[in-house]
């Protein structure tokens, strides 16, 4: 590998590795949105993708790490895996899997899920979106949003989601992942201001729209 491609990698992988106080900030954040589903929080951004930089909080050595990412932005899965030491891992035996673009419905069918024993061998799954609303700050549905009805734990009732940026068969298919609970994929959407959603394996979802 030639300095400057190493001195380009040290790039991204600043870009992506947050502040000790911000990984506090984020992760505390991460634990309101999945105990509130549907609710929305805000998690810091910086140079690079935030989905990216919430999984450099997250992962560490012992969490088997797979980045889906779109032709030519191969570099961020490297910056991610030089940045917290995630051993690399398949979809299929990943405990973590950041989608950086839109993940596909086989993708999502062959995450780990665990089982009734060992739910926490299933994986979480942080997505990136292109925006995130509630049901409060919402007005009418744009053809590319997915509509979504929460409910389960955390969620008084029901809640409603807007997500724009994932194809409503993203959402079926996790949907029927977590239809075993408590085995199953936690999620997490992240847009690109920072702001974040959590879906829990508990949550039961109902998809509204989104034919786009």
């Amino acid at each position: 590998m030639t300095i400057t491609a190493v001195q380009g990698i040290g790039v991204h992988v600043r870009a992506v590795t947050p502040t000790a106080a911000r990984a506090q900030a984020d992760f505390r954040a991460l634990l309101n949105v999945l105990s509130r589903p549907g609710v929305l929080d805000v998690v810091g951004t910086g140079d690079g993708p935030p989905a990216l930089t919430v999984a450099a909080g997250l992962a560490d050595v012992e969490v088997p790490t797979a980045v889906l990412s779109a032709p030519g932005e191969e570099h961020w899965a490297r910056a991610l895996h030089l940045a917290t030491s995630a051993p690399v891992a398949p979809p299929r035996e990943a405990r973590m899997v950041v989608a950086l673009r839109p993940p596909t419905s086989p993708e999502l069918a062959e995450l780990p899920r665990g089982d009734d024993l060992h739910p926490e061998h299933g994986a979480r799954l942080i997505a990136a979106v292109t925006g995130l609303a509630e049901e409060a700050t919402a007005g009418k549905s744009a053809g590319s949003e997915v509509v979504l009805t929460l409910r389960g734990p955390g969620v008084p009732g029901t809640r409603r989601l807007r997500v724009a940026g994932l194809h409503r068969d993203v959402f079926a298919a996790l949907a029927a992942a977590n239809a075993g609970f408590p085995a199953g994929i936690d999620t997490f959407l992240v847009a690109p201001d920072g702001t974040v959603a959590g879906l829990p394996r508990s949550t039961r979802i109902e998809i509204e729209n989104g034919e786009h």
